[in-house]
């Protein structure tokens, strides 16, 4: 543990764990990634000789036009290579993309938001972290308090005194568990993902694996918003509660303590516990809203050798409109080629006698599929009559 981890030691139960998972947590995320980033680590030799293989394939893609692959994709795919190495390459740029988003922007929202409350919600939730240590203490306080009242052989709920002790001591662990213990696991998750980031951020560069990088990302997220729905939801605990943890103060001081006082205070804490429970669940849902644009068009498309989407019916309309009306100038050509025919032989040769009038076959009624039978076999059949 280092001098600055170590000097939170004494700071209480709620700073204690949030500064220590905090600060240790940005030192093993910092340690990971520069592990696996180094130059004689297994991950950059297999880094580069993916990225090799994958510059061939593109460039074979490219030179045979295999797969639907244009030129104009190429800006797309440096784009894409450059931002892989330019975030697997620098811890710089990795932290203030990747690390600070997810840890630092949080709690920066949850602030800007909850600035109105902070400025008119009381002491305890102008500083949230000095609040959850002031609640947690006086809840702690006032349940040894009640437990003294009580007696050492009164059993728990024989009497309101027990009950409260009871009440406020579970409060109390719950107020822990919901705000700090939630906020610190969530802090963990952020810094384990980031330590590993660069494998998944390399994987987004083959299809097959693309959805482990999505997956990364989703739970990435959902670690980022868990803190800023639960300072929030802290925040807005911490201005509710705080009367009735003055009232118990002063009660304490008085030696006037009242049950019911630390029973609705219990059941405030017990409330927002089970809040913070339901928008652990709200987080993991956004979060599993994200997904990339070419994966919604892979899951639009039809599978291999399955049936297409039956087309409307207006299209279908509109495909027999269109051959009625080729077949109505078929017939409509048939007939005015018959007509030149009659008036060609109706016309005098040239020696002064008139053209037979008997008709031949060339001079019968145009049928309506005759535009669509070649003149080879309609000859053949002819001279078959003739």
């Amino acid at each position: 543990m280092s001098n600055a981890c170590a000097n939170l030691v004494n700071d209480g139960v709620i700073r204690g764990v949030l500064g220590a998972v905090d600060c240790q947590t940005r030192a093993f995320a910092e340690a990971g990634y520069s592990s696996l980033t180094s130059a004689s680590s297994t991950f950059q030799v297999a880094l580069t000789a993916l990225l090799t293989i994958y510059v061939a394939l593109v460039g074979f893609r490219m030179l045979f036009a295999s797969g639907g692959a244009r030129l104009s994709d190429a800006p797309g795919i440096a784009l894409k290579i450059g931002a892989i190495l330019a975030l697997v390459t620098s811890w710089t740029t990795f932290q203030t993309l990747v690390f600070d988003l997810a840890s630092r922007a949080p709690g920066e929202i949850a602030a800007a938001v909850a600035a109105p409350l902070q400025a008119n919600g009381g002491a305890l939730a102008a500083d949230p972290v000095g609040g959850l240590q002031t609640a947690y203490d006086q809840l702690t306080q006032s349940a040894a308090a009640f437990g003294k009242l009580a007696g050492p052989n009164v059993k728990a709920y024989s009497s309101p005194s027990a009950a409260a002790a009871d009440a406020l001591s579970a409060a109390s662990g719950v107020l822990f568990m919901t705000t700090a213990g939630v906020i610190a696991a969530a802090t963990l998750a952020i810094g384990v993902l980031t330590a590993v980031g660069p494998v998944f951020i390399a994987m987004f560069l083959i299809p097959a694996t693309r959805g482990l990088f999505v997956g990364w990302v989703r739970a990435l997220a959902a670690a980022a918003l868990v803190p800023l729905l639960g300072w929030l939801v802290a925040i807005l605990m911490l201005s509710v509660l705080e009367p009735w943890l003055v009232t118990l103060a002063q009660q304490r001081e008085t030696a006037t303590l009242d049950a019911q006082t630390a029973m609705s205070a219990a059941s405030l804490v017990f409330v927002f516990g089970a809040g913070q429970a339901a928008l652990l669940f709200a987080a993991s849902a956004v979060a599993f809203g994200f997904q990339l644009g070419d994966r919604a068009r892979t899951e639009r498309a039809p599978a291999a050798g399955q049936a297409p989407p039956p087309q409307p019916a207006i299209e279908a309309a509109s495909r027999t409109q269109r051959l009625a009306f080729d077949l109505q100038r078929d017939q409509s050509a048939a007939a005015a080629r018959l007509h030149l025919t009659h008036l060609a032989a109706a016309a005098p040769a040239p020696g002064g006698t008139a053209a037979a009038s008997q008709p031949s076959y060339s001079e019968r009624p145009a049928r309506l599929g005759d535009a669509y039978r070649r003149p080879a076999v309609a000859s053949r059949r002819v001279g078959s009559r003739a």
